[in-house]
C-alpha cells in the first residue's frame, strides 16, 4: 500500500491507476469516501474496474484521521479533508477530474468543483452529503450539547455505528455549508446517486443539492429499494451506468 503526506501533517494510503493510453485517458476519476469509512470497499472496487475497463486513471486515498490514520479522527476536520483532495488535483495529478464521492466524499467532492472550476469537469454524488454536520448540530438533544461544550466532543449513533462529532469538525463544517447558499457555484454536469431507503442521508436532500446547483446539467437518480451503502448488485450498476455518461 502506498502512502502519502500531505501538507497538513496526515499521512494516509492512497491507490493510483495511471490509464497509459492518451486516446482514451479523457480524465482522472478522484474518489474520496464516506465519514468513519474507507476506500476499499465495494463501490471503490467497482469504479476502478470500470476505469481499468475504459483506460481511466484513477485515484482513491484515505481522508486523514480515516482507515490507517483512523486514530488521528479527532483532529481532523471538513478543512483538512478539503484541502487534501485540492492538494491531490494540484501536486498529484494532471488534466481534468471527475470527483466521486460517497456521502461525506460527496460533500468533499461539491467543495473541490467550487474551488476548482477550471480542472473539475464532473461529479458524481453517491448519497452525497454535504451539510451534514450542520445537521448533526440541528439534531443534537440538550444532553449532547452540554457535553460537546463540556468536552469539545459528542458520540453519536446512527444506524448502531458510533461517531465521534468534535466542536472543531462542527466549526468547520459551518465554513463550508453549502446548501445555505441561494445557488452553489458549480457550471459541471453533475450526477446524484440516492437511495430512498437511507437512514443516514433523508433522500430528499438529494432534490435539494440539485435544485442548488447552478449548472443546468444535473441529473438525480432515485434508487427506491436502496440505502446508505448503495454497494449491492442493482446499485453498482446504476452507479456505473452514471460513469458511462461521463465518457
Amino acid at each position: 500500500m502506498q502512502k502519502h503526506t500531505f501538507s497538513s501533517g496526515f499521512t494516509t494510503n492512497f491507490d493510483y491507476f495511471k490509464a497509459e493510453s492518451s486516446e482514451t485517458q479523457k480524465f482522472t476519476l478522484i474518489y474520496t469516501h464516506g465519514f468513519a469509512a474507507d476506500p476499499w470497499g465495494r463501490k471503490p472496487e467497482e469504479i476502478k474496474k470500470w476505469c481499468i475497463k475504459n483506460d481511466i486513471s484513477f485515484y482513491r486515498y484515505e481522508l486523514a484521521g480515516h482507515g490507517s490514520d483512523a486514530a488521528n479522527l479527532e483532529k481532523a476536520d471538513i478543512n483538512i479533508w478539503k484541502e487534501q483532495i485540492l492538494e491531490i488535483i494540484d501536486q498529484e495529478i494532471k488534466g481534468p477530474v471527475l470527483a466521486a464521492g460517497a456521502s461525506l466524499g460527496g460533500w468533499i467532492s461539491l467543495l473541490a468543483a467550487v474551488s476548482r472550476p477550471e480542472r473539475v469537469m464532473g461529479v458524481l454524488g453517491l448519497a452525497a452529503a454535504p451539510d451534514f454536520t450542520k445537521d448533526n448540530e440541528e439534531f443534537a438533544t440538550s444532553e449532547q450539547k452540554e457535553a460537546l461544550e463540556r468536552d469539545g466532543k459528542i458520540l453519536f449513533e446512527k444506524d448502531g455505528f458510533p461517531y465521534v462529532i468534535t466542536q472543531k469538525l462542527l466549526d468547520s463544517g459551518r465554513q463550508n455549508l453549502l446548501l445555505d447558499k441561494p445557488l452553489i457555484p458549480i457550471d459541471c454536469p453533475v450526477v446524484l446517486i440516492q437511495g430512498m431507503e437511507d437512514s443516514s442521508v433523508y433522500w430528499p436532500k438529494a432534490l435539494n443539492i440539485a435544485e442548488k446547483i447552478r449548472s443546468r446539467n444535473v441529473m438525480v437518480k432515485l434508487l427506491k429499494n436502496s440505502t446508505h451503502r448503495l454497494n449491492e448488485d442493482t446499485d453498482i450498476r446504476e452507479i456505473l451506468s452514471a460513469l458511462d455518461t461521463f465518457l
